[in-house]
């Protein structure tokens, strides 16, 4: 099997640190594509009575935010000659990266075992258990 896109969810914690690298190795290996993905909860604003103003000035600062994350990222990859991409998606990270498991679009996923989450499962993340309920693919969990 040949692979030639990878997928790595990322948020700059410890255990995507590890992924992100190891995502380098292989894809150096296999000449492979990274798509490093980040999300960012944009919010429910219809009923709280903030001014639009003010909700887009919160959208618009969590992007960012995750754009730095992405950075981040971007710094591991960056001049080691392997093709990559970067996205910030708006949504909750297990909705996200479960229906990107589910596209099809990718050979491998690459992650941490948890992330920054507040909320964790026993031994995963819940992002992490998650995309191992959806997958189709392989994927590595890294510690």
């Amino acid at each position: 099997m040949k692979i030639a896109k990878i997928l790595l969810p990322f948020d700059n914690s410890p255990p995507s640190l590890n992924a992100a690298n190891y995502a380098l190795t292989l894809a150096k290996l296999s000449e492979a594509h990274v798509t490093v993905v980040t999300c960012y909860d944009a919010g429910n604003w219809e009923l709280s009575g903030i001014s639009d103003f003010l909700i887009e000035g919160i959208k618009a600062n969590r992007k960012k935010t995750a754009e730095e994350i992405l950075h981040k990222a971007e710094m591991i990859f960056m001049e080691n000659g392997v093709a990559y991409r970067l996205e910030a998606i708006a949504g909750r990270a297990g909705e996200v990266f479960a229906r990107q498991a589910q596209s099809r679009e990718y050979d491998l996923i690459i992650m941490g075992s948890h992330g920054h989450s507040d909320i964790a499962g026993l031994f995963l993340g819940s992002v992490t258990h998650k995309v191992l309920n959806t997958i189709y693919c392989p994927v590595l969990i890294v510690p």
